[in-house]
């Protein structure tokens, strides 16, 4: 059974797929027990300041605009380091195609995984190596007809943060974006 409840976009992302137990599920995918990288846990506290101190450094900008500037570029030079920090991790480079949405995602993989399930996942987001942990139930597993041992897993997020969840929507929107200039830049030289 295909869920269409969320749009839907093809992304290639880093990502992490680790089985656990239903009884091990918490309410927050970064605690301790997950064991995330360091990396991951310094990218999404860092998004974490920044969203959380979004709307003071707007403000802070609107009262005195060269305080609200250099403040702007200092938080762009914490965030070219904390890419500079990750994007030197090897195992980034190890990149797949998926299916996302704000809902869940699909992904490809050579062992078959039990419908109703759990997955705590790691995901990477490209350019900006948006960090998000979660904790998925597994929807389907379906094996590929044209690749024997290929199997379609379909998840759902049982547990993911608001914060993140924001995130992969900008992130979905971006890609949408990217995409219908594509298609008009494609359709003008076709003209």
């Amino acid at each position: 059974m295909e869920r269409r409840d969320f749009y839907r976009i093809e992304d290639s992302v880093h990502l992490v797929k680790t089985p656990i137990e239903k009884h091990l599920l918490s309410d927050d995918p970064y605690q301790e027990q997950y064991g995330l990288p360091r990396e991951v846990l310094l990218v999404n506290q860092l998004q974490s300041l920044d969203n959380d101190s979004r709307d003071l450094l707007r403000q802070v900008g609107d009262s005195n605009r060269a305080l609200g500037s250099y403040l702007r570029y200092l938080e762009q030079k914490v965030e070219l380091l904390a890419r500079y920090v990750v994007s030197h991790d090897r195992r980034l480079s190890q990149r797949e195609t998926v299916s996302l949405s704000e809902g869940g995602i699909s992904f490809y993989q050579g062992q078959t995984l039990r419908p109703d399930s759990y997955l705590h996942l790691v995901l990477v987001l490209f350019p900006g190596y948006t960090t998000i942990a979660a904790l998925a139930q597994v929807k389907s597993c379906e094996k590929v007809a044209e690749q024997p041992d290929i199997y379609r897993v379909g998840t759902e997020f049982e547990v993911l943060l608001e914060a993140d969840r924001k995130q992969i929507v900008r992130h979905l929107r971006r890609l949408q974006s990217r995409e219908i200039r594509e298609q008009s830049q494609g359709s003008d030289e076709n003209n």
